[in-house]
């Protein structure tokens, strides 16, 4: 008995890197349409603000110099950020007893509502890219992944470069 199985075609290179950057062109052109849903809870304020808010409700006694720290800001970018969140009333400061000379921040009322909606916002997102990212193999997977971190790092280089303004 013969066995026969069809002859396996040659895969032929084709340069994608063209179309891979228009695909993240378009992506970048149409962030915005990426916004958190929510627009009535976050009409006021901007994406730093609200990421700044939601590092307020994670972080443990927040400062200025922690959420600098988290959000890859300067401190006088923090404290810019928190003065516009305090005057909006979604956070207030505060001094802890025992230390006088730090000033912390706390979420209002407002401030807690927006950190919650914002958390179902990323968990929603979270679930969308995990169901397209369900289509790719493990080994399409790790492609991906390699080029989103050398993404990353380029605009973590830019970030860093003093020539480059962060806000």
């Amino acid at each position: 008995m013969v066995l026969w199985f069809p002859k396996k075609q040659k895969e032929v290179p084709t340069d994608l890197a063209p179309d891979i950057i228009i695909a993240l062109t378009k992506i970048q052109e149409r962030s915005d349409l990426f916004g958190h849903g929510r627009e009535d809870v976050f009409r006021s304020i901007r994406l730093a603000e609200v990421h700044c808010i939601d590092w307020i409700g994670t972080i443990d006694h927040p400062n200025v110099t922690k959420i600098a720290n988290k959000m890859g800001l300067t401190r006088g970018a923090v404290s810019k950020i928190s003065k516009k969140l305090e005057a909006k009333g979604f956070i207030r400061r505060y001094q802890a007893a025992e230390n006088n000379k730090e000033i912390y921040f706390r979420l209002t009322e407002e401030g807690q509502h927006a950190y919650l909606e914002h958390k179902k916002c990323h968990n929603r997102a979270r679930q969308e890219k995990l169901s397209i990212l369900a289509a790719y193999s493990c080994a399409e997977q790790a492609a991906i992944l390699r080029f989103l971190s050398d993404m990353n790092k380029l605009i973590e280089s830019k970030l860093n470069d003093d020539t480059f303004e962060k806000i």
